[in-house]
């Protein structure tokens, strides 16, 4: 194999890895995309920031929580929170999927983005500031209710996660693991090979008195063999 070749197999064998790598943490990408995910490290003000939940996600919060998720959430979140309610289409940035979305994020961020909306930046979306129409305790309730879904959807298979996805996608790890084994591979072959021909090179270009020292310098003939092959060199060079 030229060495030519050899740089083509690994350049492809690295774009097949980049490829396969690349596709399979898309997929497992949780359905956000980088905006999404900066506007989810957005830092959380101060008013905000003590806050904890203090209402139980019991049957009565999640039941509030469900109504107010369905009259103000859903048209543009969706019944199961995927982010694909009927009004979603329409708008950019697009709403998050709050049912996976919600596992990530703390109830004090939550609880922030539902009370003062979306209309700034770093968001610059059309979500409205509910703290006007729901008061606090209602707002929790909606959170809870938003976390019972993220739990539902894992359940019922509308959201992947977890083991399930960890199932689906194994093949793409354990494929991408043997083409980063063989890039690796290649690239040793490489260097040997590299260093290999280099020392044949290297020991082409020698002459024989220069082959006859270095034999010598090694060990692998006496002084007196040396002085013998010598004059048998100087007498075939007259």
């Amino acid at each position: 194999m030229t060495m030519r070749r050899l740089f083509v197999l690994i350049l492809t064998l690295a774009l097949l890895l980049t490829a396969c790598v690349g596709s399979s943490s898309g997929t497992m990408g949780s359905g956000m995309d980088e905006g999404m995910m900066q506007r989810h490290m957005a830092p959380i003000p101060a008013e905000y920031a003590s806050l904890t939940n203090p209402v139980p996600a019991d049957s009565e919060s999640l039941a509030g929580g469900k109504a107010n998720y369905e009259t103000y959430c859903a048209a543009c979140h969706g019944e199961s929170g995927r982010g694909d309610g009927p009004a979603a289409a329409d708008l950019d940035p697009p709403p998050a999927p709050i049912a996976h979305t919600a596992r990530m994020l703390s109830d004090v961020y939550l609880f922030y983005r539902v009370s003062e909306g979306g209309n700034f930046a770093p968001f610059n979306s059309a979500m409205p500031a509910w703290k006007g129409t729901l008061d606090e305790t209602e707002r929790w309730d909606v959170i809870n209710y938003v976390r019972s879904l993220a739990g539902s959807g894992m359940m019922n298979g509308e959201m992947m996660g977890g083991s399930m996805m960890w199932w689906m996608m194994a093949p793409w790890w354990f494929l991408g693991w043997a083409l980063a084994i063989a890039v690796i591979a290649a690239i040793v072959f490489a260097v040997v090979w590299t260093v290999r021909r280099s020392n044949r090179s290297a020991q082409t270009r020698e002459t024989p008195l220069e082959i006859l020292k270095r034999r010598f310098a090694q060990g692998e003939i006496t002084s007196d063999q040396f002085e013998a092959m010598k004059r048998q060199l100087d007498e075939s060079s007259r």
